[in-house]
């Protein structure tokens, strides 16, 4: 799908490696925060990338935005960002943590094409991106990054493959604090992989197919049984599930583009220029001028 936000999409090779690692340096990255932030400064401004992202916070504070919704940077603040997010921070200088990337190829060398999905943090694009760890869940995350990044370090024996053991381990850890924090139910099944695909036929026809019938004879399964998927996976209905990927563009456009709102209306199959103004600020509470000018004035 064309992108029409003018944002930069970043890849692995676009971060400075403090490991000189050659064999798998565009798959896997791994160093403590504040290095990270010190020496890729070109990443404070809001951006995409096509890496999933996890970091850890140990100290400092400030706000990440994830896709429009701002989060608390403090010790214990766990964030999970996956590809196609935009995400910015704006942090205090002695911030510092644990932040790791990695490509989905990467870690699916060992394991089967459908593991990261069966993970509740991974599975749609309704995952909630942040998690307040307490101490003992901290202790026990922060140990694995240690580990992870002992093995990138020291270029032991098949050490790619211990460290994709390690990222397993350590998503089934925050799978089980996960599920722990969030109340809907986490399923691995034939409702999962459907909800997947929905997501996908969404992300990929939302401006030119905003009626739920589309994608619903896309999959060869009725609106009601569509629903029922939605609703026992992540407990949404569809049309918020297409709603809300429909109004995140609005919001990418409105922000990061110099169109006009009557534009961005067109450029989303809006052909009623006031109907998706009343349209936009039923669901965000503001106008879309008014909601880009709030963004500008936090930035």
């Amino acid at each position: 799908m064309k992108n029409s936000v003018n944002l930069p999409v970043f890849n692995i090779s676009n971060f400075q490696d403090y490991n000189n690692c050659m064999e798998f340096d565009s798959n896997f990255y791994i160093r403590p925060f504040n290095d990270h932030i010190n020496v890729n400064q070109f990443i404070e401004k809001p951006h995409g990338h096509d890496f999933y992202l996890l970091l850890i916070i140990t100290k400092g504070s400030g706000i990440h935005s994830i896709d429009y919704e701002e989060y608390k940077v403090e010790p214990g603040a766990m964030f999970i960002v996956s590809p196609g997010q935009v995400h910015h921070w704006c942090l205090d200088k002695d911030t510092d943590g644990y932040i790791l990337f990695f490509k989905k190829e990467y870690f699916l060398i060992d394991f089967k094409l459908d593991k990261l999905i069966k993970f509740p943090f991974f599975k749609s694009s309704s995952s909630v991106p942040y998690l307040k760890l307490n101490e003992v869940e901290e202790t026990i995350l922060i140990d694995l990054y240690e580990k992870i990044n002992e093995e990138y370090q020291n270029h032991l024996l098949n050490y790619h493959e211990m460290i994709r053991l390690y990222l397993n381990v350590l998503f089934i850890e925050l799978s089980r604090i996960y599920k722990k924090k969030h109340k809907y139910t986490i399923s691995y099944s034939y409702e999962l992989m459907q909800l997947n695909r929905f997501e996908a036929l969404v992300n990929n026809h939302f401006k030119d197919h905003k009626t739920l019938i589309f994608y619903a004879e896309r999959m060869n399964i009725s609106l009601k049984q569509l629903s029922y998927i939605c609703k026992k996976t992540i407990n949404k209905t569809p049309s918020v599930i297409l709603l809300e990927r429909i109004i995140l563009e609005a919001k990418r456009l409105i922000i990061h583009s110099e169109m006009s709102i009557s534009s961005i209306a067109a450029e989303l199959n809006y052909s009623d220029n006031s109907y998706f103004i009343r349209f936009f600020k039923k669901v965000c509470n503001k106008t879309p001028e008014q909601f880009r000018y709030s963004f500008k004035d936090r930035n």
